[in-house]
């Protein structure tokens, strides 16, 4: 019998649980710097209890384990995505425009191609160039489509551009400010269509919700979608109140591990932060924990909303801030008062130094060390700002497909001319890595873009960087370093067998997404098993 198809009898035989496992002639990357590789390892009741050679691992376990035969495969701690947002979308035609950017020309014509009289939404993803154009305003979408909804969303996920329909349908009235966010105007002062920061995403939060079916759907669809790529642990911003999406995902099934943060968005600066009653770790959910809150500061430098120190090239804007600085001392004030962690959407330069200018006001350095306040995205820690970040203990959420812009799109150059969108540079300046998909969620593409990032190509990282910081990084930004990350004794058993050894210097990067887990286990529980292996 081929040793493939013996694995696959193997594997098909064993328990969804076992109490006891064995797993033998691998290659297995364990993480830890004193023993960076082994050939085995042994789990007990959800725990590992011993890595290294055969013989000595197998004396942890009895007779009865389940043994597996590896046949040589590579072994890696479960991949822990660090930068999720779930939430389905409301059914829609969707317009095919190219991406990352569109001509106007494109979108005049993918407009006129949609029935000015049919029925139901039409959206569609924009980039910087439509967005930043003053030409393209309500007024122009309601000539093309003066009934139905027409909803155009930079494809960042920070600003929305719609015709009166839309804005109708969206209970949006431009008068009533939202904290955080603003609405655009032309030049005679009315609104122009465009929703800005926390004015569109508490639209989206508040809008009529989707059916509890389709989120359930959604929500199993992507948890085995990434199950299958040996993703273990997913950290989630939901776009819905909290309490239903962990009913959503309770009624899902979903296996991963779940880390859902909070995302508030308030209709006012005095609406409670917290309006559930969720614990940290609901009951009878031991795969859950519900930490963190997360805030956007600014928009993308991609968008031109995030205030940079020097104005932006050809359009000479300069952003803003979505809160001022007393503002954001508050609302670190407010997160460190319920002994919470900080997540912080930092996009310019502007924003970083405004986060901890608030954080030397509040506490010292060494006291925000313990609190690993977060960085999502930090591509504004320029050069010069690198060891303020790391004197605070700031962990940085990069997102590598965030470094597959083309090389001639605008904010390719923007970050190469200023120093933005530290990778490698992180490292070496000290702070703390973890990886987050924050767009496709195939952790071996994200793992090809960290390697080879087409915008900041000095700032690649190696593959063991990479995976290291997908795995113990992502553990360590969210205070589970202790016990999962990594394939030593006393961890959670979250690991990943993989269709092809991705750390090989002979496996081309272009080889990488095509990686698969063909057998994913979580706390000893085999949540993925590929049928043909």
């Amino acid at each position: 019998m081929r040793l493939p198809l013996l694995l696959g009898c193997l594997l098909l035989a064993l328990p969804v649980h076992a109490a006891e496992m064995l797993l033998v002639n691998g290659r297995i990357w364990t993480g830890d710097d004193e023993r960076p590789q082994a050939g085995a390892m042994a789990v007990r009741d959800g725990r590992i209890v011993a890595v290294g050679d055969a013989a000595a691992v197998a004396a942890a376990v009895s007779g009865t384990a389940v043994r597996i035969d590896l046949g040589g495969r590579r072994v890696v701690p479960g991949i822990n995505d660090a930068h999720v947002h779930l939430g389905a979308s409301p059914p829609s035609t969707r317009l095919e425009l190219p991406f990352p950017e569109s001509t106007s020309d494109e979108l005049e014509a993918a407009l006129k191609a949609q029935p000015a009289g049919g029925d139901g939404w039409i959206t569609g993803d924009i980039g910087g160039a439509i967005w930043t154009d003053p030409t393209w305003h309500q007024a122009r979408l309601d000539a093309l489509h003066p009934t139905r909804p027409l909803q155009l969303q930079m494809f960042t996920g920070h600003g929305l551009l719609l015709n009166t329909a839309a804005q109708r349908a969206l209970g949006i009235d431009p008068d009533v400010a939202v904290p955080g966010g603003w609405y655009g105007k032309g030049p005679d002062g009315a609104f122009d269509g465009r929703v800005y920061e926390y004015a569109h995403w508490r639209t989206l939060a508040h809008s009529p919700p989707r059916p509890d079916a389709e989120e359930v759907q959604s929500i199993q669809r992507y948890s085995q979608a990434t199950l299958k790529w040996g993703t273990t642990s997913l950290q989630v911003m939901a776009w819905m109140p909290p309490e239903r999406f962990v009913g959503l995902w309770n009624a899902a099934g979903a296996r991963s591990r779940l880390r859902l943060i909070r995302f508030p968005m308030p209709a006012a600066d005095d609406e409670p932060v917290v309006a559930d009653a969720l614990e940290k770790h609901p009951a009878d959910t031991p795969r859950i924990a519900v930490s963190g809150t997360k805030w956007i500061i600014d928009g993308t430098p991609v968008d031109q909303a995030a205030p940079l120190r020097e104005p932006y090239p050809g359009t000479g804007g300069n952003g803003r801030l979505n809160f001022d600085q007393t503002r954001i001392e508050a609302l670190l004030r407010e997160i460190l008062a319920r002994d919470d962690q900080a997540l912080l959407h930092v996009a310019g330069d502007v924003a970083a130094i405004a986060i901890m200018d608030a954080m030397e006001t509040i506490a010292s350095p060494a006291q925000w060390r313990a609190r690993r306040l977060r960085f999502e995205h930090g591509d504004g820690l320029a050069p010069d700002l690198l060891a303020r970040a790391a004197s605070f203990g700031i962990v940085v959420v990069q997102n590598p497909s965030h470094f597959s812009m083309p090389e001639d799109h605008p904010f390719a150059s923007l970050v190469r001319e200023r120093g933005f969108s530290p990778l490698s540079g992180l490292l070496d300046a000290g702070v703390p890595l973890a990886l987050g998909s924050d767009g496709p969620p195939n952790p071996w593409l994200n793992l090809m873009f960290a390697t080879a990032p087409v915008t900041r190509p000095e700032q690649a990282l190696t593959r063991e960087q990479a995976l290291r910081a997908y795995t113990h990084g992502s553990a360590y930004a969210e205070f589970t370093d202790h016990e999962k990350g990594r394939l030593v004794a006393g961890y959670v058993a979250d690991f990943a067998v993989l269709s092809q050894d991705v750390l090989d210097p002979e496996l081309p990067a272009q080889a990488l997404p095509g990686t698969r887990s063909l057998l994913t286990v979580i706390d000893g529980d085999i949540a993925w098993r590929d049928p043909e292996f």
